[in-house]
């Protein structure tokens, strides 16, 4: 592994590691989820981290490509479409989990936890997520291309 994608593939290791965390609660009724403050943090916790990976590998790319630098996370993500790491739709979807982000870092004491249970029926997304990543990492010479 080459050093400039070190940090992207430990980070999609973690995003990884979030989503097996992630997948065994997704079916837990919205009830159980509201009643149960200990499943609230787990998936709170997995959630905030999962999408803290996918910025951070978008801030990675965008430095590796030597693009236009965001002015915040949203645009980072819409930045890999523009690249070509994700396609431009499913960028354009995607971004909004820099917003889910915020709400769960600076937002804590207001979380929507209807909300948060949504985001955890909608895991694809991240898997999706991954998996261009893991499709860009191969194409980089040295590394798989």
């Amino acid at each position: 592994m080459r050093a400039e994608f070190s940090g992207i593939e430990r980070r999609l290791d973690r995003l990884c590691e979030c989503l097996r965390k992630l997948e065994p609660l997704r079916n837990r009724p919205v009830e159980e989820f509201l009643r149960d403050a200990y499943l609230r943090d787990i998936v709170e916790r997995n959630l905030e981290v999962a999408a803290q990976c996918c910025i951070d590998i978008a801030n990675r790319i965008i430095s590796i490509e030597e693009a236009l630098k965001p002015s915040d996370y949203y645009e980072s993500l819409l930045r890999l479409g523009e690249l070509g790491v994700l396609p431009m739709e499913f960028a354009h979807r995607f971004a909004s989990v820099a917003g889910l982000r915020n709400v769960l870092v600076h937002e804590y004491l207001a979380i929507d936890w209807g909300e948060v249970h949504a985001s955890l029926q909608n895991l694809e997304d991240l898997r999706a997520f991954a998996r261009s990543v893991q499709r860009w990492l191969a194409d980089r010479p040295g590394l798989g291309g």
